[in-house]
């Protein structure tokens, strides 16, 4: 019934029609623009019947053109491209015609919005590379007819398909371009949306501090309507675009002052999904800063609009910013797992470098819960999830360096040809000037694009080693704690065998030795004399060996001092020539003194272990000091030992277990070389 009733709307309409001189194409732009695409294709058939190339070309391109226009609105890319396309090669048959220069004009107009709508066309078809191609046949031909509106449009639309397609410097360029127009044009809001594309890039690009440059921009234009309801909407998306920035670039408190600013400007009746936008990244700012109490008051705020927002990237990321900052700030574990669980349920549907973020958070939360198995599955899917989308970004980089490199590759070969055909007229000199220049072009390219390759290899190797440093980093710290506590366990034996030397050097002092020289004086004053003497000399080892276990006191006593007297006494043994040689630089270095006990008790067992075990006559003690280490090198003429046969040699007895563990306390090392029947060398080094 309904369509009947249409089709006699119809039949009216068009007798309406013959009798009134009737604009279809006004009549298509009404019901495109309120959205009755079935009256506006009702309409467009009429027309058709109505109007032709043959009685009216310029009408019937502006009809067809306006059709097609609504048709890619209504993205019906497919049937647009059609009727586009036709109105194209007719437009560029009626341009060989004698008509008006007025007419011309129109034609050649019609021409280049036909040929900028098959390119919005196509790129919203993702056809990516034939978008590109008509795009920049567009431009020239809104160069030629000086079209700046239009032009400004379809530098805008190249802008945004080298962006696709990964050519950000192209695609940068072509902002540029669109923005001259737009600022000469004064038309400030279509500027202020080029500026953000631009600042975009500049980001993606990692140039942060021109990012913030061109995005400040957008503040100096002039404010023709500031209370209008949309321009606000506007403004308040450019001050949060323009904190992002600044966050980005560590200036945390500028950042705070725009969005401080953006809050102020939200009203009740405003979109609920800008609203979460903004309390979201007011809350980080506020975070970034240290405030992080009225951090968590803002991001309830933006939760309190999840409900009434369908932007799911935007949600994704409050639940990720909210629950990193719960584990970071507060105690609630469970709570911050729970929001950044939904954030990573949204990511892994749509991988980006939020995926990873969210990833490496839950690990360290499950690692503080003591799940150490599930922290390190999370973290080795955040760590292969890094190197996906790495690999993926820099192989779409490289896709867009090669064609960039393709569209070079193409002006090039458009010089040569423009250089071919001026060979015949110009002079040998101005031919190998016009070759010499290509080859240059060649050069300077190859160089740009294999620097340019270059440093987004060096980038991804950087990322790749930052993970790497950060389990290196880890094992260190492990490292270090290890070594303190040895470290600790060391001065505790060392005390601990001080303590019991001190002992047994005053048992041996005041028990041994008194008792020992009774005896000697009641076999003196007996007839057994020779054993008197032998008694006597007992007890001189004994009070030798007291003295030796008795820590003796270096306070006042430099390394240089104590190294003479060490030799003086050791002489007055007799048991071994000591042939020693200290250098000069010892006599003015100073060390604490209890550096030089442990110093003096490593030599002790060295020369003790050579008295008793090496049967040398010969000992050679040599001390340096070099690159700032104490070198100390002493060596026997003894009978050696067969290294080979004790594979831990500095743990094979307590005196040589000793001499390790005294070393390790002075921070040093000590090295034991020895071969059967040639003797020992000793080799020591410790800072100073």
């Amino acid at each position: 019934m309904r369509r009947f009733i249409f089709i006699t709307f119809l039949i009216a309409f068009a007798g309406h029609i013959i009798a009134n001189d009737f604009d279809f194409t006004k009549q298509i732009q009404q019901y495109g623009d309120e959205g009755d695409f079935y009256r506006m294709d009702s309409i467009y058939s009429l027309a058709c019947r109505q109007i032709n190339y043959s009685n009216d070309p310029v009408s019937a391109l502006d009809l067809n053109i306006t059709y097609a226009t609504y048709l890619n609105s209504k993205r019906d890319y497919t049937k647009a491209y059609s009727i586009l396309k036709d109105a194209r090669e007719e437009a560029i048959r009626l341009k060989d015609r004698k008509y008006s220069s007025e007419t011309r004009k129109q034609i050649q107009q019609s021409e280049g919005i036909a040929t900028y709508e098959i390119a919005y066309g196509l790129w919203s078809s993702n056809k990516l590379y034939e978008a590109k191609k008509f795009t920049d046949e567009a431009i020239d031909l809104f160069v030629q007819i000086k079209d700046t509106a239009r032009l400004a449009e379809s530098y805008n639309l190249s802008g945004v398909i080298h962006k696709n397609l990964f050519m950000l410097d192209k695609a940068i360029l072509m902002y540029k371009e669109a923005l001259k127009i737009t600022e000469y044009q004064k038309d400030y809001n279509l500027s202020a949306i080029i500026i953000s594309n631009i600042a975009t890039l500049y980001n993606e690009l990692e140039e942060t501090q021109q990012a913030i440059t061109f995005s400040r921009k957008i503040f100096s234009y002039p404010q023709t309507d500031t209370l209008a309801f949309n321009n606000q909407i506007n403004k308040i998306s450019y001050l949060c675009n323009h904190a992002i920035l600044l966050t980005n670039g560590e200036y945390y408190h500028n950042a705070l002052d725009s969005l401080q600013l953006a809050t102020k400007l939200l009203q009740e009746n405003m979109p609920a999904g800008l609203k979460l936008y903004v309390y979201t990244n007011y809350a980080k700012a506020l975070y970034d800063t240290g405030d992080s109490r009225s951090a968590i008051r803002y991001y309830q705020k933006a939760i309190s609009y999840k409900k009434q927002t369908q932007n799911e990237y935007n949600i994704a990321n409050l639940d990720y910013l909210y629950g990193y900052m719960l584990f970071q700030a507060t105690d609630s574990l469970q709570q911050a797992h729970n929001y950044l669980s939904k954030a990573l349920a949204f990511y892994r549907k749509n991988p980006s470098i939020m995926l990873t973020k969210s990833l490496l958070a839950l690990a360290e939360i499950e690692s503080k819960r003591n799940h150490p198995q599930t922290s390190y599955q999370l973290a080795l899917e955040a760590y292969e999830t890094e190197q996906k989308i790495q690999h993926k970004s820099f192989h779409n980089r490289l896709a867009g360096f090669e064609a960039e490199l393709e569209t070079k590759e193409k002006d090039l070969k458009i010089i040569s040809l423009n250089a071919e055909q001026a060979k015949n007229k110009a002079a040998y000199q101005t031919r190998t000037y016009i070759i010499s220049s290509i080859l240059v072009l060649i050069v300077l390219l190859s160089v740009i694009i294999i620097i340019s390759l270059q440093k987004r290899k060096v980038a991804l190797k950087l990322k790749h080693s930052e993970l790497e440093k950060e389990l290196k980093n880890k094992e260190a710290q492990s490292k270090l704690l290890i070594g303190e506590m040895n470290k600790k366990m060391t001065d505790q034996y060392l005390k601990g065998l001080e303590d019991s030397n001190e002992h047994i050097s005053k048992e041996l002092h005041n028990d041994v030795c008194n008792e020992l020289l009774a005896i000697e004086m009641q076999l003196k004053q007996t007839s057994a004399g020779r054993l008197a003497t032998q008694l006597g000399e007992i007890r001189e080892n004994v009070r030798n060996i007291s003295h030796q276990l008795s820590a003796p006191n270096f306070s006042n006593i430099s390394l240089y001092q104590m190294f003479n007297l060490y030799i003086e006494k050791l002489n007055t043994l007799n048991t071994l020539t000591i042939h020693p040689y200290i250098s000069d630089d010892i006599m003015n270095l100073t060390i604490p003194s209890e550096n030089i006990v442990e110093i003096y008790r490593i030599l002790q067992e060295i020369i003790s272990n050579i008295i008793k075990h090496a049967n040398a006559r010969n000992m050679y003690l040599t001390v340096g000091y070099d690159q700032n280490e104490v070198e100390i090198v002493i060596e026997d003429d003894g009978k050696g030992f067969d290294t080979s046969l004790s594979p831990n040699i500095l743990t094979s007895g307590l005196g040589l277990k000793t001499i390790k563990e005294r070393s390790y306390k002075l921070q040093g090392e000590c090295k034991i070389e020895s071969t059967l029947g040639k003797g020992t060398i000793i080799h020591m080094r410790f800072p100073a």
